[in-house]
């Protein structure tokens, strides 16, 4: 189903004067209700509005050179009451509260182009752009995200222009499998003016987008509890960061950061559910690198696990020192963190990776006393259980751990991260939990995956717990082996270093 706004019975003016809104959504609601399919704004048409709700199965579609400007004042906004509609005020001016830190209107107030919770399958695509109010008074300006949603999933952003933007441009916040591609932002005023806001999300792909934004460009935003929280969003109960890509962008901010994480999840009982993972980051420009690690909300230190990031083929012009500090397991490129965290799997599967093919699984099995690390194989697959660390040349390393296997081989294991060399392997097949240790030194100063993995041949269930990496204070005599635990003793054995 194809519909163009300014026809019968819909009627929009798009003559930038008229409120069109009301043909608008009436379009998008009938295109909604009988199986989805297309609302087109007319060609080199201007369409004057407050606010849209795009539903499920809808896609918004730009015809050339088709405008959707925000109208200026406060009265006619909408927001959805199931499928149906109700005035409210949007506030005006910067922030909502003065108690509380960074407390943006545009978290309150709903977006210009707004999905209800539970949306899916929608589009806003087209050459064409969306135009956000001109008032000279930010006190009277009312600032609301051009584009934004919660808990969404399977949705398409491509080819428009958001301009003259006072807020965040897109506000994509807990929602899945989307693809944010050929964006152009540009022009922000009266506000922050960040680009895209990707809080709690998974499965997201951002892709030949041009920014040129007045604060952080594209961020990865971990998050929990953030009182900001309005009636259409939240952060209470997060979903973990991962599965995100982002590629061939040309990202620029005016003062603070082109690309980085806010890594404001530390309050979360379960760090699982706010880890950042499996990140790729290739072929951008970033004009700065950098990330949050302060929480203004939370008094306890430190931040959410980070794990499995790369970066290849981006010419990035500068990076901000907070990068360095963030704790990344598993990063090529730049270093990974260099003691291993979580060993005993307290907190789920934060910092481990998990490689697998077919025939293959790795996990995580959870209990109060007894947590572990697991990998299966069946049918010639393979898998592996790591963290990434990076480790200095020429000091040597003893990698503990107690793991136990259903009768098949498998292996503790030291890799070279970049080339995949085997660096030192372990074999263990009993079928109880012992203690294993493996010595080694590396050739080079590099980052490494340490951990379990399976060769191609084996079958079965290989388990590892309270797992630890030690290095060595002296080598003659007991072998003194310093954890993040505390020091542990061991008689010292030519064997545990063979290369």
């Amino acid at each position: 189903m194809n519909i163009n706004v300014c026809s019968f019975p819909y009627n929009a003016s798009g003559d930038g004067k008229a409120d069109d809104r009301e043909a608008i959504q009436r379009a998008i609601d009938f295109v909604h209700k009988n199986g989805g399919g297309t609302v087109k704004l007319d060609a080199g048409k201007t369409f004057k509005v407050t606010s849209i709700v795009i539903r499920s199965g809808v896609t918004l579609h730009f015809e050339d050179g088709a405008v959707l400007q925000q109208a200026a004042g406060s009265e006619g906004y909408y927001k959805p009451a199931g499928e149906k509609y109700e005035k409210y005020v949007p506030s005006p001016g910067h922030n909502f509260s003065g108690e509380i830190k960074w407390s943006h209107n545009w978290y309150r107030n709903y977006p210009f182009i707004f999905a209800p919770e539970g949306s899916t399958d929608f589009a806003v695509t087209g050459n064409g752009t969306l135009r956000m109010s001109e008032v000279e008074d930010p006190e009277t300006l009312i600032k609301i995200c051009p584009i934004g949603f919660y808990r969404c999933s399977n949705f398409t952003i491509s080819d428009i222009t958001i301009t003259n933007y006072h807020s965040y441009a897109m506000m994509p916040f807990t929602s899945s499998d989307g693809l944010i591609k050929n964006v152009k932002i540009n022009n922000w005023s009266h506000g922050n003016g960040d680009g895209i806001c990707l809080m709690n999300c998974k499965n997201i792909r951002i892709t030949g987008c041009e920014m040129f934004t007045g604060d952080d460009s594209v961020y990865i935003f971990s998050s929990y509890r953030d009182p900001r929280r309005s009636e259409w969003w939240n952060s209470d109960e997060p979903q973990a960061s991962e599965n995100i890509e982002i590629d061939h962008n040309d990202l620029k901010s005016n003062h603070c950061k082109a690309f980085g994480m806010i890594l404001w999840g530390i309050e979360c009982d379960d760090l699982e559910k706010v880890e950042v993972r499996n990140v790729y980051v290739h072929d951008n420009h970033i004009e700065t690198l950098g990330n949050w690690l302060w929480n203004p909300y939370s008094q306890k230190g430190g931040f959410p696990p980070v794990t499995n990031v790369r970066f290849e083929n981006n010419v990035i012009d500068g990076i901000e020192a907070n990068f360095f500090d963030t704790h990344i397991s598993d990063m090529n490129y730049f270093r990974s963190m260099s003691s291993f965290q979580n060993g005993n799997f307290e907190n789920g599967r934060c910092f481990w990776s998990m490689k697998t093919s077919a025939g293959g699984k790795a996990g995580v099995h959870r209990e109060e006393n007894n947590s572990y690390g697991f990998i299966e194989t069946a049918d010639g697959g393979n898998a592996a259980l790591y963290q990434g660390l990076y480790i200095k040349t020429g000091k040597p390393c003893l990698f503990k751990a107690e793991v136990m296997s259903d009768g098949g081989e498998f292996s503790l294991f030291v890799r070279n991260l970049d080339s995949g060399n085997l660096i030192a392997s372990l074999p263990f097949h009993s079928g109880q939990w012992e203690e294993k240790l493996l010595g080694f030194t590396v050739g080079e100063s590099g980052n490494y995956h340490i951990g379990i993995e399976s060769g191609e041949n084996s079958c079965g269930c290989a388990k590892i717990r309270n797992a630890a990496l030690g290095y060595s204070e002296n080598a003659t005599g007991d072998y003194e082996v310093i954890y993040d635990r505390g020091k542990m003793i061991y008689k010292y054995n030519e064997n545990l270093f063979r290369r």
